[in-house]
């Protein structure tokens, strides 16, 4: 792909460009505003970061004389030293792309000498493990220039639901429409694959429990461990729990382990732990208890299958709080739950709105914590009002 200006219909016969136009609907990535600068862009694998990215080049390639931009995948780079030599040889170019970068180790060395030393327009890199994308962004304070960090996510359900409208694939009610959603994920690969039937996308599920798994095999993780935290976590999906009693109930027989796996799964954008809070204070109370939600359905469903459970009864109950989860992570800085004597409430955004989830047509046996919590914002989500 880095001599792709010699082809002059290389838009043409780019395959993951053929297929965004081939799909029955075009997901609408973010805008980045393109001021010069360098990009971090982050998210799990099979989101379609590398199709955005060759949107980019798209119209990059609209701005610049093909021959000042460089597309590359980091696949075949092994470390800063690689990703140095790289980034020397093409250094004239104004606009560099580059695909995966978390497959170089130390890769945020080689970035940051390169955007101290060289005169650029654009630099823009994406990831899959958000750490080490963390901590790379994270040594090159002020580097960013107009730039900035971003992520890309699996379609939460409102993006969900209009993609499948402009496929034609809508289902007559907002309950029916959901219930699809908790089946499929967001995953556009998994949507895709499942098309207007939505059937269970079982190539998607495959390769999502790959991509995990290589995750883990890169740390040196165990895959039994792996696949036993997964099948726990969608055990007491929305109860609370602690590290000790996950440890007791897999093979792992320490916290510390459980622990080392948790942050491997929320790296991997898989996984989000929600915390007790302090009404009083708005501290964490990271002592008690937790609650653990995958990120995505999709989790949830390969967690039931590599651990051969069944699908419980309460499954669309269990996945509307674990979507609720995801959608208030995404748009509030400070989420929790609350614990007090008079009950649980499912989630508090500090500092003002507390959110309890009933997936049944009306809501019904609210708690005494609920009721009696002196909050200007408090909403009941059920089915007819759910994420609204």
């Amino acid at each position: 792909m880095e001599i792709f200006w010699k082809n002059p219909s290389w838009e043409a016969e780019d395959l993951q460009l053929k297929r965004l136009r081939d799909q029955p609907f075009v997901r609408k990535f973010p805008q980045l505003g393109l001021n010069p600068g360098l990009y971090v862009i982050r998210g799990p694998r099979q989101v379609g970061k590398s199709t955005w990215l060759k949107s980019l080049l798209s119209e990059l390639c609209r701005r610049y004389p093909a021959e000042q931009i460089i597309y590359t995948s980091c696949e075949h780079l092994k470390d800063s030293e690689d990703l140095g030599h790289f980034l020397d040889i093409h250094r004239e170019r104004k606009v560099l792309l580059l695909d995966e970068i978390t497959f170089v180790k130390d890769w945020d060395r080689a970035i940051k000498h390169f955007v101290d030393s060289r005169p650029f327009d654009f630099l823009i890199a994406t990831g899959s493990n958000s750490a080490d994308l963390r901590r790379g962004a994270d040594t090159m304070p002020g580097r960013f220039r107009g730039g900035g960090e971003y992520f890309l996510r699996p379609m939460g359900f409102q993006e969900f639901s209009e993609l499948r409208a402009e496929a034609g694939w809508a289902k007559a009610s907002r309950v029916e429409e959901l219930e699809d959603y908790f089946r499929l994920g967001g995953f556009p690969s998994a949507v895709l694959e499942s098309g207007r039937a939505g059937a269970l996308p079982d190539a998607v599920l495959e390769n999502t429990w790959r991509w995990l798994l290589g995750d883990a095999r890169k740390l040196g993780k165990s895959e039994q461990y792996l696949r036993e935290l997964l099948g726990q976590i969608a055990l007491t999906l929305g109860s609370t729990i602690s590290l000790q009693k996950l440890a007791q109930r897999t093979q792992m027989g320490s916290h510390h382990t459980v622990q080392s796996y948790i942050e491997l799964l929320e790296d991997s954008f898989a996984l989000r732990t929600l915390h007790a809070i302090d009404l009083n204070t708005g501290a964490y109370r990271f002592k008690k208890e937790k609650k653990f939600y995958f990120t995505d359905p999709l989790i949830y469903w390969i967690a039931l299958r590599e651990n051969g459970l069944r699908c419980p009864e309460n499954y669309a109950e269990k996945i509307a709080e674990m979507v609720a989860a995801e959608q208030l992570f995404r748009t509030h800085k400070k989420l929790g739950y609350l614990s007090i004597p008079a009950g649980e409430v499912d989630f508090i955004a500090m500092p003002e709105t507390a959110i309890e989830l009933k997936w049944s047509s009306q809501p019904q046996n609210l708690s005494k914590a609920f009721k009696n919590l002196k909050l200007p914002n408090k909403t009941v989500w059920y089915q007819e009002n759910f994420l609204l």
